[in-house]
């Protein structure tokens, strides 16, 4: 006797999406993960312990710390892009294309101009590449069945005790 298992490949989603402006013209590209990649997931709770472990004493703040939006744009910037198109960064009389690297995603987000809504704009779509490839999954391999059941095994219902706890209008008030 034996069990076969199968071992799969990690299922990385990924897609191009257009920024565009008010008019609709291209004005960047984007290769956009989905918001449950793995990475991104655990660069949210390092931040989210990273803000714990200082505590909550706000005199020994210094210049060094950052504060949750800043991580939580680093995350972004970091893990849920994986390349783009079209970026230039503008620097006194300068204009440069520049290419992905995750220096020039979090300098783009902390530094530039558009830096919060372009970070939106990421977020927001990752969160709906996430949504498609989730509703592709469950499409494809059907809605996974509850692990336990509600009817007992006889067929017959659950009987509903009482509960013993008073309710808000019969307690007394001491």
């Amino acid at each position: 006797m034996a069990l076969k298992v199968a071992i799969k490949e990690s299922k990385e989603i990924s897609l191009w999406r257009e920024y565009k402006d008010k008019e609709g013209t291209v004005l960047a590209r984007f290769k956009i993960r989905g918001i449950e990649y793995q990475a991104y997931q655990v660069a949210l709770e390092r931040a989210q312990n990273q803000i714990v472990s200082k505590g909550y004493d706000v005199r020994k703040a210094s210049a060094d710390d950052k504060v949750w939006y800043q991580l939580t744009m680093e995350a972004v910037a970091c893990h849920l892009i994986e390349d783009w198109e079209g970026i230039e960064f503008e620097e006194g009389e300068v204009v440069k294309e520049q290419p992905y690297s995750e220096e020039n995603a979090t300098k783009l987000f902390h530094m530039g101009d558009l830096g919060w809504q372009i970070w939106g704009f990421v977020k927001s779509e990752a969160e709906k590449i996430q949504k498609e490839a989730n509703q592709i999954k469950e499409d494809t391999l059907g809605k996974s069945e509850d692990c336990t059941t509600t009817k007992p095994s006889n067929g017959a219902r659950k009987r509903v005790a009482k509960s013993t706890k008073k309710s808000v209008s019969n307690r007394q008030t001491t």
